[in-house]
Parts: structure tokens; sequence; C-alpha cells
């Protein structure tokens, strides 16, 4: 602009002051001069709309770089696409609905994906544009209106792929309209999104009435991730860790590692602000940990002293039964910290792993209760006692019970734990234990 002024100021300076200079100059110069200050007037307001533009990206677009650029999509994150951590790195296992994704963004319509919370729509919508489209700028539109802020300012993306996490945080009338989503398919930016079930029903028409939103909505192709045991049992399968492997059978494989991070997070506050409950979810996580399954309600009032941080606190039954309220309400309509079931009250398994990986032992009195519920459980008592927590002294006391009442099926089922456990291992307190014959095929 500053060459432009300057070369049409001259050229009218020249113009009007050069004499003797030939016509056809003094005509050009003239031009020079008329033409070039409605083009710097034009560079003017054309700067000032690149400038509007440039600070849109920056103060609307989560993924901008800086106030022009954005990030290659391969080259992103999982966390900027609000994928929920997990406690453990956890590969992508591909789910039966992540073709149908591909196939619908190639065919260049925008997708929504529906499902309850920790579903997994958000890690398989991540997956399919970061393996399929990771080649192009990532948009994340900060909520609710960056949307509205970046077309409003005329910063339409091209050839993006724009992320729309949780569309609901979008929907309002002013932040989101169906002119400006037509106007990115157009532009032929692949256009992803993911919901919860309950937010998109109340947006669906009731007795013949429309939401606002609804049309908006309709632009959409929806894929919905249910629940499904056959996909279960597939993922399933292809995992390595077995307790992997049961918790994705349970639960489902994005509900097992996205559940457990909030479970946990929810437990640390419980202890704080729920002291009781958080203690009973700790007595069934070492009720596990000892070896047996699901507590019983007594057996968790009877041993919550032991676990409170003021022991003389006074627990009823009333109390147990808020407490375990609060323990066994679905998170996210996912998991529980702890679940019911016929014998008791089970510990959710990411919140036992917890627990242990934590080293806090299990107070003696929980070992006691532990030992005169076991009945048939009692060498899974022994074997998790001596390996796991190092308590040779409530082994031996779990063996002997077990080889009393049990006799040859104790002996039996000692021997296959035994063939189980890695090199190196001790197992005296298995044959070797006072007064306890040694195994008949050692």
């Amino acid at each position: 602009m500053l060459i432009l002024t300057t070369a049409a100021g001259l050229s009218a300076l020249l113009a009007q002051s050069w004499v003797g200079a030939p016509w056809w100059l003094i005509i050009a110069l003239c031009g020079a001069a008329g033409i070039g200050m409605p083009a710097t007037w034009w560079l003017r307001q054309q700067a000032a709309r690149w400038d509007q533009q440039d600070h849109a990206i920056e103060s609307t677009i989560r993924s901008a770089l800086d106030d022009s650029t954005l990030p290659l999509v391969g080259e992103t994150n999982l966390e900027l696409f609000g994928v929920h951590r997990s406690l453990l790195p956890v590969p992508y296992l591909v789910r039966d609905a992540h073709m149908t994704v591909v196939d619908t963004l190639d065919s260049g319509r925008p997708v929504l994906l529906l499902g309850h919370p920790m579903a997994g729509k958000t890690r398989l919508g991540a997956e399919v544009v970061r393996r399929h489209f990771a080649e192009r700028p990532l948009v994340v539109p900060a909520p609710p209106r960056g949307l509205a802020q970046l077309f409003s300012a005329g910063a339409s993306p091209v050839r993006t792929v724009i992320w729309l996490d949780d569309l609901d945080r979008y929907l309002h009338q002013e932040h989101f309209r169906v002119e400006w989503l037509d106007r990115a398919v157009r532009a032929r930016n692949v256009v992803v999104a993911t919901m919860r079930t309950g937010p998109y029903e109340n947006h669906l028409p009731t007795r013949g009435a429309r939401q606002p939103q609804w049309e908006l909505l309709e632009r959409f192709q929806t894929v919905w991730l249910h629940a499904d045991d056959t996909e279960r049992a597939r993922l399933a399968a292809v995992s390595g860790d077995p307790r992997v492997r049961a918790g994705i059978r349970r639960y489902g494989v994005a509900e097992y590692h996205g559940g457990g991070v909030v479970a946990i997070e929810r437990w640390h506050a419980g202890e704080s602000r729920h002291p009781l409950a958080a203690a009973l979810v700790r007595v069934a996580a070492d009720w596990r940990r000892a070896g047996l399954d699901a507590a019983s309600e007594p057996v968790l009032r009877a041993l919550a002293p032991y676990y409170l941080p003021s022991p003389d606190r006074q627990v009823t039954t009333e109390t147990v039964r808020e407490a375990l309220e609060w323990a066994g309400e679905l998170i996210d309509e996912t998991v529980a910290l702890l679940e019911p079931t016929p014998a008791g009250w089970r510990a959710f398994d990411v919140v036992v792993d917890h627990v242990a990986a934590q080293g806090r032992p299990i107070p003696d009195a929980t070992w006691d209760a532990v030992l005169a519920a076991a009945g048939h459980r009692l060498v899974a008592v022994c074997h998790a006692a001596a390996v796991v927590h190092h308590r040779p002294d409530i082994a031996e006391r779990a063996w002997r019970q077990a080889v009393e009442r049990h006799g040859d099926a104790a002996l039996f089922e000692a021997g296959l734990l035994r063939e189980r456990l890695e090199p190196g291992v001790d197992t005296a307190w298995w044959s070797d234990p006072p007064s306890i014959p040694p195994l008949p095929w050692h």
C-alpha cells in the first residue's frame, strides 16, 4: 500500500507539473494516479478484512498454531480432539462403524457420531480423520461462538477437517446456521461431530413440533454406537491383557478405559466429601485384592471403620446404605465404583488396580474377614496373600484351612496355580508349611 500510494502521488504530481511532456505520458500518469488512489483504498479495506480473518482464526479456533496457520490432522494429538485420557496407553481397536464413517465422509456428507457417554464416539471419529485425512488442516472451533465468529468474519475453511466434539455446545441458533454447514460442505471440508444420546433426543421433533436446530441436525449422516456383544467379543479377543479382555467383555472397550479415569477421580473426590462411601469402595477393592469377588453389605459395614480417617465415626445401616447409593451411582451412565451382584457389592476393576498400584496394605481385620468368608476360595486367598501381598502368615493360615476343609481338592487347585507361576516365585508355603504334607506329585 505504501508503494502504491507513493506511485499514485508521484504520478499525479508529475502529470500536474511536468511541462512539455508527451501527451500520452501525461495521460498515463493521470491514469496511474486515478487508478492508484482507489486501488490503495481497496487494499486498505482488504488488509483490514485479512486482519479480521486472522484474528478470527486466532481467537475462535482452538487448533490454531498462531494467527494464520493450522496444524495438520495427522500431527495433532488425541487430547485436542477431546478424547478422554486413559490410565494406560491404549492402542485403537477398530470399531465396526469405522468404515461406515469413512465411506460417508468420502461421499462428502458431514457425519454425526451418536451414543451414550464414553461409547467411544470421539476416539472413533478422531482415528478416522487421523488415518484417512491426515494431510488436511484441522479446525476446532471454540464453543459456543467459535463457528459464528469464524464464518461471520468470512474466514470460511476450505479442504480442512472441521471437528465439532459435543455438537450440542454449538447448537444455539445464533451460533450455528444451516447455511454455514452447507458452505463448509461445498468448500470440500470434512465435517465430523459427536453428540450424546440425551441432548440429541432433546432436539428431536415431538408431536409435530420441530425444534429450531433440527433442520441443521438433519444435514448430518448419523452413525450410532450401540452396545454390541459381538463387537465386544471381537475387540476382547485381540487384546493381549487378560484383565483388559475381561473389562472389554463386561463394559465395552471405550467404557472400560475412559470410565476408569472418571471413576478414580470420583473416588478421590469422595474421600473428602463422602468418606464413608470411599471407605466402602476400599473395603470392596481389598476384598477382591485378597482373592475373593463381591463383599456383602454386613461385611462392608463391619470393616468400614478400619478404613475411615476417624475410626470412632459411627457406622449405621442407614449411613452405609446412603454411602452405597453414592458409590453405586452410574458415572456418565456407564460404570460405577461399586456394582451390585447377587453375592454383594463388587468394586470396579480399574479402581481395584489403582488401589493396588498405590501400595495401600490390606488391614489385618480384612484378612480375618476374608479367611472367615472364603469357603472354597481359600487357595486363591492363600495365593494372593503370599505372591501378591507378601503375607506368609496369612498364606499359611489360608493353606491350613484349605487342606483341612477341602483336602485333595485344595492340593489339586494349588498344583494348578503353582504351574502358572513365573519361574523363581517361592512356593514353599504351598508344600512345606509346618505339619502340612507335601503335594503328592512334587
